[in-house]
C-alpha cells in the first residue's frame, strides 16, 4: 500500500431550505467515493490518478445523504518523492523477480522437454533400430544425409534408390553375413582380451592375403600389432 496526500475541494448545498445539514457530511461523502476510485488508480502517476478519480466521481454526482447534496468534487494528489522513489524501486524489483521466475520456469520446461526427447530417442534406438541390423544400416545412411533430405522425407537428389534398397537388404536378419557377424560377436564375447587380440591378428593376416592391405592395417592397429 502506498501512502499519498489528497487535497479535496467539495461544493455542496442543502437538500432543501428547511432540511438540517452537517457541514462534515459533504467531505465524508466525497472521501468515501474518492477512496473507492483510488483503489483502481496508480498514484505513482499523480496527475493520471487525479484525472481517473475525477472522472469516477463526476459519474456519481450528485451525492445525496443526510440532507446534503454534493454537486462538485475536485481532487489534488501528492506523493512524497522519497515514498515515490521507494515504491518505484519496489515495483522494479517485483517485475525483475517475475521475469526471473518466468525464465526459470521456461528453463525447467526446456530441460524437461530435452530429457523426454533423450529418453524417447534412447527407446527408439534400443527398441526399433538396434533390434534389427538392417534398420541400423538404414538409420546410419539416413543420419549421414539428414541435412540434405527434403522436409517431405524424400532422398537427396541423385540418390540411387535401387542401391539403397540393395544395401538395406544385405543387412536383413538371416542374411549370410549378418548371421556370420552375430556368430562372430557371440564367439568374441567369450574370449579373453589376449584371445581377442590374437583373433584380430589372424583376421588381419587373412584380409591381407586377399589383397586388402588398408583393412588389414586397421585390424592390426586394433590388435596393437602394426606391421
Amino acid at each position: 500500500m502506498l501512502s499519498f496526500t489528497s487535497e479535496i475541494r467539495v461544493a455542496w448545498r442543502r437538500a432543501s431550505a428547511t432540511a438540517p445539514a452537517n457541514r462534515h457530511t459533504a467531505p465524508r461523502l466525497a472521501r468515501r467515493e474518492i477512496e473507492k476510485a483510488a483503489e483502481r488508480c496508480d498514484v505513482l502517476r499523480p496527475k493520471a490518478a487525479e484525472q481517473d478519480i475525477t472522472v469516477a466521481i463526476q459519474g456519481q454526482l450528485p451525492l445525496v445523504a443526510d440532507g446534503v447534496v454534493v454537486t462538485d468534487v475536485q481532487v489534488h494528489i501528492t506523493v512524497e518523492d522519497a515514498i515515490r522513489e521507494a515504491a518505484l524501486r519496489t515495483e522494479r524489483l517485483r517485475q525483475e523477480c517475475q521475469r526471473q521466475e518466468e525464465r526459470i520456469r521456461r528453463d525447467h520446461e526446456l530441460d524437461a522437454l530435452a530429457r523426454r526427447q533423450v529418453r524417447a530417442r534412447e527407446a527408439f534406438l534400443r527398441e526399433e533400430i538396434l533390434a534389427n541390423p538392417a534398420a541400423v544400416r538404414l538409420y546410419g545412411l539416413l543420419e549421414g544425409a539428414s541435412k540434405h533430405w527434403s522436409r517431405l522425407g524424400g532422398p537427396p537428389a541423385g540418390t540411387d534408390l535401387e542401391d539403397l534398397v540393395r544395401e538395406v537388404r544385405q543387412w536383413q536378419p538371416g542374411q549370410q553375413w549378418v548371421t556370420a557377424a552375430q556368430l562372430l560377436h557371440d564367439f568374441v564375447s567369450g574370449l579373453t582380451e589376449e584371445g581377442r587380440k590374437e583373433l584380430l591378428t589372424i583376421l588381419a593376416d587373412a584380409v591381407r592375403a586377399f589383397g586388402d592391405e588398408n583393412t588389414a592395417h586397421h585390424l592390426a592397429l586394433l590388435s596393437g600389432e602394426v606391421r
